[in-house]
């Protein structure tokens, strides 16, 4: 099933049923919780320590982040979207594809590509430049040691805009053992 990604958050692009991956904190009634923890003193022990590392890792792992820049509406109805997308080292961008072209260029970093069905890995370097076809299938990584830093700019039909351009799905449906994939169909804008 196909979903569309935006600003954090996942929806199902049929049903629209959305799934918001921020998930929030939860009262387990904190007198109860005091008691039992404070009568295992060796259990308060571990919580402080399991406390301490998620919080060094959360210092040391930063978050994908999604920048918006601006976006317009062509003469014909079509949105023009620019964003700027920041993978850290290790990242990386699950199965996608986008629902019209899109351009961008790597400001820093090098971005690696998997278009799947056995293909080459794609590589952009900082400085270079890359596009995308609506529907075409692939994911991205961040296998370097800097940040990749790019920048986009994406034409969409008008029910995609808001940056709502990327469809993630379960990965490419190659055509036998040519190398290539099919193009995914994009969905139609509903009134």
């Amino acid at each position: 099933m196909a979903s569309t990604w935006q600003k954090g958050q996942m929806k199902e692009n049929k049903e629209t049923r959305s799934v918001n991956t921020n998930t929030g904190t939860h009262d387990l009634g904190s007198s109860a919780v005091h008691q039992w923890m404070f009568a295992r003193p060796w259990l308060a022990r571990l919580g402080c320590l399991s406390l301490a590392a998620g919080l060094l890792w959360s210092q040391s792992a930063q978050a994908f982040s999604f920048l918006p820049l601006g976006e317009g509406t062509l003469p014909s109805g079509q949105i023009v979207s620019m964003f700027q997308v920041t993978f850290d080292p290790g990242e990386s961008f699950p199965w996608h594809f986008h629902t019209g072209p899109l351009w961008g260029v790597i400001v820093s970093g090098t971005l690696t590509e998997d278009e799947g069905c056995a293909t080459a890995l794609n590589t952009y370097a900082a400085g270079s430049a890359f596009s995308e076809i609506p529907g075409g299938v692939h994911q991205v990584f961040n296998n370097g040691t800097v940040p990749v830093v790019i920048n986009f700019t994406a034409i969409v039909p008008p029910c995609y805009g808001n940056y709502n351009n990327t469809i993630l799905v379960e990965g490419p449906r190659c055509e036998g053992h040519s190398g290539k994939s099919h193009l995914e169909n994009i969905p139609a804008c509903v009134p």
